[in-house]
Parts: C-alpha cells; structure tokens; sequence
C-alpha cells in the first residue's frame, strides 16, 4: 500500500468515527434534555404554576431551560461496585500474541442506549426529526425578519431609554427587547399609557432574553408537547411580572382588569412580549388573588428539592465507562496454554506466524462486523450492570475450521459463555500456509463488553 493511499485510507476512517461521534452527540442530547425538561415542567405545574412567587417561578423556569441544555454535557462519575470488574489493558508478548486480532466492543444497552439505537437505526425519523428542525428554524428566522422590519422601516423615537417604534399594524402596543410597537393611529386611546406601562415592564425586566433562550430550545426539541407547554408557561409568567409591576400604588385594580377584557386586537409576532397575550382570564385572576403563604413556600421549596434529586440522579452515570488504562502498574500479563496442549486437541502443530497468515472470508473488516453482529449482550448481565473484557483464544486448523476456542482472560462466566457460543459459529477460514502446506494458526480474539 502507498504511502497515498495509506493516507486516503486513514482520512476515510476518522471521518466515519467523527460523523458517528456527532451523531451520537446529537442523539444524547435531544434525550436527555427532553428528559430534563419533562421533569421540570411536571414539577413547576404540579407546585408551583398557581403561585405568586413570579420572580422565583421566573428563575425557576429560566434555570429549568438553561439546565436542560447543560445536562447532557454533565455527568457525574460515581464510585460503584462495577469499577471491580474493569480490566486492564493486556500486556501482550512477541511470542505469545504475535497474532492478537482487533479488539471488538459489544455494547450493551438500557433505556438512554436502546432508544439512540432505535433513532440511529430508523432513516425514516432521523428525516422527519430533521424536516422538523429545519422547518422551525426558518420560522423563528422569518419572526425575527418580521420584527427587523418593522424596526426598519417605522418611524421611531427615544423615551426614557426605551425606543418607541410607530407602527400602522392594527395590534395593541408589544415589545421585543428595547424596543415598544405602538399603532401610530391610537396614540391617544384610553388604556395606552397602561398598555405601554405593561410592555415597558417587559423591556425593563428583560423578558425577552427568555423569550429567545427557549425559542432556540424549541428548535430542537420541536416534538416534546412538554417543550411548549414550558414556553406557555415562561410567556404566562413574564404577563404576571408586568401586570404586577404596573399595578403598583397609585394605580387602580379594577380600571386595569376592565383595560384587560376590553383588550380585543390582531396578533403580534409570536416571538414579541404583547399586552394581550391570550391569558386575560388568569391574569385577572393572579392579579386579585392573595399573596401565596409561607405554607406555599415550603411546597416551593419541596417542588425544587424533588427537581433537584431527580436530575441529579439522571447525571450520575454509573453505566458510562471507558476501558482505555494507559498505567502500566495497572497492566496485567495473560498465561497462554501450552503448544502441546492445542497440538493435542488439534493433532497438528500450531504456529504462530506463517508464510501465509489464515484469512476469514472478506477480511479482517467483515470477521469485525461478524463477531458485532452475533455477539449479544447476556440480559443478566446487563440487569446486573456486568461489562469488561474477554480474551479467546482459537486455532484455525489447516482445512480453515475454527478449533479448540478458550478462553484466558475472563470478565464474567456470562461473557466468557457468550464469547465462546459466538466464536464457535464462525464459518470456515481461507487456511494458513508454511512451506507451500496448509497448517494450523492459534489467534487471539479481545471482546470487550461495555454497558452505555
């Protein structure tokens, strides 16, 4: 092989191990935030939607989309009894493994695992999830537009540090960061200065920093319906924080609440705060009622501790384990059965190295693909939580049979078993050659079993 080829041959690999990684990667995190963000939102609906803590809410939401974007990049490595069945690499000898194969890795899976299976496997969802992603992101980029525009292209003045867009869309007032949306022909309506007290709340409060965080979010969580109703809610929250800020002393209750069922208009653009965002009935009722009690407090406090147990759990990764040890001190050397042992059971000299070296039909790649595709993970040990390394041994006799499989370095009785059945179906090998005969080559065969 050239030394060009060589090359193309390397690039190609680390461009498949790569596209796979990023898959992987991809899949890991819209289950596992989709997960968190299940979790958080049953939580704040069951403890904390009825409340009137809304900054604490507003805080809890926000940390609720913000954690469930972090969390699959977080695990937390526990010590378990599991660390006692890890292997270290074998040291391997010129003249015990002169023909030691590739190792291959059988992965055994549970929940997380099985489902990046099904996605990975399945084209048909892989499309629709993707169709999905594109489509809200042109969406939110055409929002986005809708807002740049009117900016653009209306007139606008400065007040109070807040920019004041005139408008001749038929819409109450809305706002979208530092700026306010006004109908230039309601400018002296009753109820505007209350209307642009409420959307200047939302500017001053920043509102709309949440408004994109979860808009980003729902990009690639499109299909979780717990996705949404988050987004409902942060929007719920942030029209609870403005009616609160407006009604302070000074300002009538009743006169607001009127304001808000008189309020009957066009839509403004999804992703701008709005005076009339839908919610007129709950906002009259947050508005009239009581002050949540200390009791509510303590179910505050409940609702994050039950949050923060059940995410932290699912951060801890006890099942994640990479069976790389580079220390040497950690090495361990394998004891080989004699060559009279295998000449034995074989009734032919074993060779380690040969002319002609044994071949398994279509390459070394397809005995890889071979020994993935038969090798099933023992459900004991999966419930168990077993994984490591198995090392067999097996003579390909001189009519390419496979022979006198063994094995020399045992992870678990239901591994070595399952190692064993495997290598045992292997089909017949091209033989080796010494000397222009057929003859017999003992290999050695790591598996490497790991739980995901």
């Amino acid at each position: 092989m050239s030394l060009k080829s060589y090359y193309r041959r390397l690039k190609k690999i680390w461009k498949e191990k790569k596209s796979k990684a990023m898959s992987t990667t991809v899949i890991n995190f819209v289950f596992e935030s989709g997960i968190s963000l299940i979790i958080f939102t049953l939580v704040y609906m069951v403890f904390l939607r009825k409340e009137t803590f809304f900054v604490l809410n507003r805080l809890y939401l926000m940390a609720a989309v913000i954690f469930s974007i972090l969390l699959p990049f977080i695990h937390f490595q526990a010590s378990s009894t599991l660390q006692s069945v890890m292997l270290g690499e074998v040291t391997v000898t010129a003249l015990r493994y002169q023909n030691l194969l590739e190792t291959v890795t059988v992965y055994g899976t549970r929940l997380s695992g099985a489902f990046e299976q099904t996605i990975r496997s399945i084209g048909l969802i892989k499309f629709i999830y993707l169709s999905g992603t594109v489509f809200f992101s042109l969406l939110f980029l055409y929002r986005l537009l809708q807002i740049t525009s009117l900016i653009m292209y209306n007139e606008s003045e400065r007040k109070d540090g807040i920019r004041i867009v005139k408008i001749d869309r038929d819409t109450t007032p809305f706002s979208f960061f530092n700026f306010v949306f006004i109908n230039r022909n309601y400018l002296d309506s009753p109820g505007l200065k209350e209307m642009v007290a409420h959307e200047t709340e939302h500017v001053r409060q920043k509102h709309s920093f949440d408004v994109m965080i979860i808009e980003l979010l729902t990009i690639s969580q499109w299909f979780n319906p717990f996705i949404w109703l988050l987004q409902r809610s942060i929007r719920e929250n942030h029209e609870f924080l403005a009616d609160h800020g407006v009604l302070k002393p000074g300002v009538s209750s009743a006169a607001y609440r009127l304001l808000l069922l008189g309020s009957s208009f066009e839509q403004q653009p999804v992703i701008a705060n709005n005076f009339n965002y839908s919610l007129t009935k709950i906002r009259i009722k947050m508005i009239t009622q009581i002050k949540s009690s200390k009791t509510a407090a303590l179910k505050l406090s409940m609702g994050l501790l039950v949050t923060a147990t059940l995410l932290m759990s699912f951060a801890f990764d006890n099942e994640k384990y990479t069976f790389r040890d580079n220390n040497p001190s950690n090495q361990s050397d394998v004891a080989v059965g004699t060559s009279q042992q295998k000449e034995s059971q074989t009734k032919d000299k074993v060779y380690k190295v040969v002319d002609q070296m044994p071949e398994f039909p279509g390459g070394n790649q397809a005995l890889m693909t071979f020994i993935g595709k038969e090798v099933k993970y023992p459900a004991d040990a999966v419930k168990a939580g077993i994984q490591g390394k198995v090392y067999v041994t097996f003579v390909v006799d001189k009519d390419g049979k496979v022979m006198t499989p063994n094995v020399i370095k045992s992870a678990n009785p239901s591994l070595d078993k399952e190692a064993l059945r495997v290598i045992g179906k292997m089909p017949t090998w091209i033989p080796g050659k010494q000397g222009g005969k057929n003859v017999a080559v003992e290999f050695t065969l790591p598996i490497n079993f790991a739980l995901k």
